[in-house]
């Protein structure tokens, strides 16, 4: 699992990377269960990778998927870092 991604909570933002679009898409978190990310809007996304999911258009982790997110680098990462080596 990322552990970034890992350690996303409601109200954090993430940023929706989709391919071949230079500018990323601002998303806030509105909750998280064990294996979503889900974004205002209704973006969902794999916890452990963070693919997104669109179960119509047959997108998730492990097969194709239309973007990505990663944690928003403004974000604190003073507590998600707290487990790495120093």
């Amino acid at each position: 699992m990322n552990k970034r991604l890992s350690k996303i909570a409601a109200g954090d933002f993430v940023l929706r990377r989709f391919g071949g679009v230079p500018k990323p898409l601002r998303l806030k978190v509105t909750l998280v269960t064990a294996d979503r990310i889900i974004c205002a809007g209704g973006w969902e996304f794999d916890r452990q990778s963070g693919a997104e999911i669109d179960e119509d258009l047959g997108w998730g982790p492990g097969t194709v998927t239309g973007s990505l997110i990663e944690p928003e680098s403004s974000t604190s990462f003073s507590e998600m870092d707290s487990d790495l080596p120093a």
